[in-house]
């Protein structure tokens, strides 16, 4: 989920009011030394717990440029200024994100803890997601953090300053209280979430799939990029090959210009090159939209990447062939998947979560003989659904659907 839209919150200079031990009532402190750094770090450390959260740009540059980082206890937030802090301060804050003995709230934070991943040269390892949890406690799915602090504490967080020019000094009231409202009611969101997954048993399931989601911000996905460039149309095999020879080539010409990777090589012109044909260098210049930087550096590189792609073996085609659906198998699916979701909101937890119908599909055609389990052994899906629905296919069990409360709801046995 893009952060802005995941954060949709503040932006007026008058900060909504809730007064409770867990919401820091003070207005937030701005850290631009090295020892207002060290000495809210100090205070973080003594707490055992601090929400965390960024403010980039990530239009300009490969990699985003960190603007701001709010820090916040249930006792004071801090807004770190990178942009007038040395490097070194900045590694404390990130290592502070990474420390395995405090507990670091986020809210859709894959992208936030990836920058301190970044900066920390560590993983992290005790980081909690409330959306993540929200998704686990039969709340909406992806829930913004404005929607889940009015649902939980009846505080409404105006919208504004979605965008804006986090790299402008001084930062206006508003902005500052934009800011401090993406961490200010974490702490107490976050306890009271706990106090529900905990009467749930699912406390360590959220801990459980933060990891997860944070290892996988990690990860480069070409397949997840070709799609997206696709643009949902209906591309041949080959097509589809050799746009992700460009989505690979294009991550490395993105680092070598500093550019983001969608700067650097638009999806449009990525789109057009994979059903251009045989390539030339005339053709490649006159595509729409091509970057002139681009050309200027990489042209020859474009024209061997898909030279070389649309010469490849046809067995590399096989991975965008999909496995025809007959009219039964598709019925099965579609059935399949709906008792998945079925079962899902009898748990309260969101679908989504739990797996995909393309995932799920993947599982079911497999052959039923060699076929291994749709989860890891062990894993909260597992134990959420995946037992169940093993048993559910073997007919040892069932699940009955009313509706009830003005919304649907099932029992699974």
């Amino acid at each position: 989920m893009h952060h802005a839209e995941a954060h949709a919150t503040g932006g007026s200079a008058r900060r909504p009011q809730l007064q409770d031990p867990l919401v820091p009532q003070g207005e937030p402190e701005m850290l631009s030394t090295p020892a207002e750094v060290a000495a809210f770090l100090d205070h973080i450390r003594a707490a055992g717990s601090f929400a965390y959260d960024t403010e980039f740009i990530g239009e300009e540059t490969f990699l985003p440029r960190i603007c701001l980082v709010q820090l916040a206890t249930s006792e004071r937030i801090g807004l770190v200024d990178p942009l007038a802090l040395p490097e070194d301060s900045m590694r404390r804050v990130w290592k502070a994100v990474c420390d395995p003995t405090l507990q670091t709230l986020v809210h859709a934070g894959g992208q936030d803890v990836l920058i301190a991943q970044r900066g920390a040269g560590d993983s992290a390892a005790s980081v909690i997601d409330t959306q993540i949890a929200a998704g686990m406690t039969g709340m909406p799915w992806p829930l913004s953090l404005g929607n889940l602090v009015e649902s939980l504490t009846g505080v409404h967080l105006p919208k504004g300053h979605t965008f804006t020019e986090w790299d402008k000094r001084p930062l206006s009231k508003a902005q500052i209280g934009y800011a401090a409202d993406d961490v200010r009611f974490l702490p107490l969101v976050w306890a009271k979430q706990r106090e529900r997954l905990d009467a749930l048993g699912r406390t360590a399931w959220v801990i459980e799939e933060t990891r997860e989601a944070t290892r996988q911000s990690e990860d480069f996905d070409p397949q997840s990029q070709v799609r997206r460039a696709a643009r949902g149309l209906t591309l041949r095999p080959r097509e589809l090959t050799v746009l992700r020879e460009l989505v690979l080539i294009r991550q490395e010409m993105a680092q070598a210009l500093n550019l983001p990777p969608r700067t650097a090589l638009p999806d449009g012109c990525m789109l057009d090159l994979a059903r251009m044909g045989t390539p030339t260098a005339d053709r490649i210049a006159q595509l729409r939209g091509m970057p002139r930087s681009t050309l200027q550096h990489f042209q020859r590189n474009i024209e061997d990447t898909m030279t070389r792609a649309r010469a490849l073996p046809a067995e590399q085609d096989a991975h965008w062939t999909p496995r025809p659906e007959s009219a039964e198998l598709r019925t099965q699916l579609d059935a399949l998947w709906s008792i998945v979701s079925m079962r899902s909101i009898a748990l309260g937890i969101a679908a989504p979560l739990v797996t995909s119908r393309a995932e799920l599909a993947g599982w079911f055609v497999a052959d039923r003989n060699e076929r291994p389990p749709l989860f890891p052994a062990g894993s909260w899906r597992q134990k959420a659904i995946g037992s169940w629905l093993e048993s559910f296919l073997r007919g040892e069990c069932h699940l009955n659907l009313r509706w009830q409360n003005g919304g649907p709801t099932a029992d699974a046995t």
